[in-house]
């Protein structure tokens, strides 16, 4: 496998012979609610008063390096190279490292350092990104009514639902959600295994995982 990262179909090393040489992830950072009241201790931490967590972006920087022929052919590789990284913005991401997940952000800065002898050169491009990766394929379960038990292998994600028939009620714990058609519910699959109850008709359950 040539390491490196792609994007619409490009690839860093593959198609501009750029060979990736560092790579520094910095993880999302928990975004935190909290109050200070006057005349009190500490303060009121309201971060997950609606059930979940939430995250900042995720930056992660890339370093390549490349060595060249000549000067001139060196400036101009830098440039294409350079043009192509700040062309990616709001797309699906791919690194070499993770096979089935991408990161899903944008290119926000580029810096270039030429070589002494002016025939190599390094860049470093930093990328803001959704704070998890994200699959590359949907994950999908047929369930029959009765109970059944569902894998998420990534973190708590919402579910959709279609029905088979005309109408399925679908319940995780102590929430259910009545769906005709395909629908985006409410209803939360766990990281881990799940038990899930289904009513009326049988359904198809899809879910995009997620992982840090």
């Amino acid at each position: 496998m040539n390491y490196g990262i792609s994007c619409n179909g490009e690839h860093s090393l593959d198609d501009y012979g750029w060979k990736l040489v560092g790579r520094d992830d910095t993880p999302p950072k928990l975004r935190t609610v909290k109050v200070e009241v006057p005349y009190s201790n500490g303060a009121l931490d309201y971060t997950g008063v609606y059930g979940d967590a939430f995250y900042g972006e995720r930056t992660i920087v890339y370093r390549f390096k490349r060595e060249f022929a000549s000067v001139d052919a060196c400036m101009e590789g830098v440039r294409e190279f350079s043009e192509w990284l700040l062309g990616i913005y709001n797309a699906e991401l791919h690194d070499g490292m993770f096979s089935e997940f991408h990161f899903s952000g944008s290119c926000v800065d580029v810096k270039p350092e030429h070589a002494m002898s002016g025939m190599a050169a390094t860049v470093e491009a930093s990328f803001e990104c959704y704070p998890f990766m994200v699959a590359d394929d949907v994950s999908e379960y047929f369930a029959i009514v009765g109970t059944n038990y569902v894998i998420n292998e990534g973190r708590a994600v919402r579910l959709t639902v279609e029905t088979s028939g005309s109408w399925s009620t679908v319940t995780i714990g102590d929430e259910s959600a009545r769906v005709t058609g395909k629908q985006v519910t409410s209803l939360c699959l766990e990281a881990g295994l799940n038990e899930v109850e289904v009513d009326g008709a049988a359904c198809t359950l899809t879910w995009i995982e997620e992982r840090m």
